[in-house]
Parts: structure tokens; sequence; C-alpha cells
């Protein structure tokens, strides 16, 4: 009997440093994921500026990083993925692709990045783990989980983590 072929999907994997985007990433290669799949890992790193704020709190200068800066933040957010995330894929035979993208980094400006870029794959979902920060906090600080429920044209997956 022929083993069934299914068209290739992408899927948008946000990951961050935390032991929640591991478990998510982790459930979703062992219940959604088939043989042709991709992975994307997708994570935002915050661009290379940052304000300097004088000491009656009104903007002196914007400063940007140097060179370096920007290669060290890179490296390290690409070495974690490759030591976190990727084995995971590999021991399951699966594709990926690691991207790193330069965005503002407040809630809603993650979520609209995460949004477009399943919306350019024509991701079949994205999955993302939920942190717990508690309800009052994320009623005034919102939550890219959120945004993502409510702005993606793709499914979301949204893992519970603590």
């Amino acid at each position: 009997m022929e083993a069934m072929e299914f068209p290739k999907r992408h899927v948008l994997v946000s990951v961050d440093d935390s032991a929640a985007s591991v478990k998510a990433l982790e459930w979703a290669v062992d219940n959604i994921s088939r043989a042709g799949d991709e992975f994307h890992l997708f994570h935002v790193i915050p661009p290379g500026q940052y304000v300097v704020l004088s000491t009656d709190l009104g903007m002196e200068e914007v400063v940007e990083d140097d060179a370096g800066t920007r290669k060290r933040v890179e490296d390290h957010a690409r070495n974690m993925i490759m030591d976190k995330f990727v084995p995971k894929l590999k021991a399951k035979d699966l594709q990926y692709q690691v991207e790193l993208v330069r965005f503002a980094t407040d809630n809603e400006s993650i979520g609209a990045v995460i949004c477009k870029r399943a919306e350019q794959l024509q991701a079949s979902c994205i999955v993302m783990a939920k942190h717990n920060k508690g309800a009052i906090k994320e009623f005034f600080v919102g939550s890219v989980c959120n945004y993502c429920t409510h702005h993606a044209k793709q499914p979301v997956l949204v893992m519970h983590c603590d």
C-alpha cells in the first residue's frame, strides 16, 4: 500500500526564550505535523535603537546600536533557536526555516508582524504559547496571543503553558 502524499503546509511558530514556547513547538510537532510540512520558527528582535531620556523625562536623542551590538543580538537569538527548537524538528525529520525579524516589540506590533508573515506564507496555522501574566497585567498591557486570535486570517493554535 502506498503512503498518502499531502501538499506541503507551512506552520508558523512564534518562538521566544521561554519554556512555554518549547512546549508549544513540541505539541505541534507531535500532534499536527506531517511529512512534507515546513516549520517557520519566527522570532522578533527589538529594533537597534534606544531613546536617551533626560532627568525631566524629556527625549534627548535616539541612539542607534552599532553593527557589533546588532550582530551579537542576532547571534544570541539564532543560537537560542538552534539550541532549543531545531533539534526537536530534526528529530522528526521536519523541514524548517529560522526567521529573525527586527520590529517593535510591544504586544500589538509583534502580533501584527506575526499575522502578516502568516498571511504571506499562507500558513496552515500559527502556533504560539500563552504566557501567564495575570488578568490585570494582560488587561492593561495586552498580549500577542490575544492580538493574533483577533486579527489573524489563519487558524491560531494557542498553548496555555505555565
